[in-house]
């Protein structure tokens, strides 16, 4: 729901959710939550770190920290920690899982293209 404009709130109601459609090569990094840590370790099952991050091209803290939620570098920054998004695809693929069903979205293939009018 968005806020009455002639209010002058021109904040949205942060239960609205908004979509942006683009080409997965624009994204450089995902916002990395701990419930994606809790899933990425319930993927893995009784594989081990190494094992996971071996065949996914990274290294065995990266999976660690992912997993665990150990973001401290990017808290003291003050920052959301994240994941690039190559990591992402390199971990998936090792899960054996697409990103889009890792991420629990929906992947939109050719959509048509929409021209501004204006």
């Amino acid at each position: 729901m968005m806020a009455d404009k002639s209010s002058g709130d021109n904040e949205k109601d942060h239960t609205e959710e908004e979509l942006l459609i683009m080409s997965k090569t624009l994204i450089a990094s995902v916002w990395w939550t701990k419930e994606m840590g809790e899933r990425l370790k319930l993927l893995r099952g009784e594989e081990s770190m190494a094992s996971l991050a071996k065949r996914a091209g990274c290294s065995y803290q990266s999976i660690q920290h992912l997993e665990r939620g150990e973001y401290t570098v990017e808290e003291r920054k003050g920052l959301k920690p994240s994941v690039s998004w190559e990591k992402l695809e390199g971990i998936c693929k090792a899960l054996e899982i697409s990103v889009e069903d890792f991420l629990q979205v929906q992947l939109v293939k050719n959509p048509r293209k929409i021209t501004l009018i204006g």
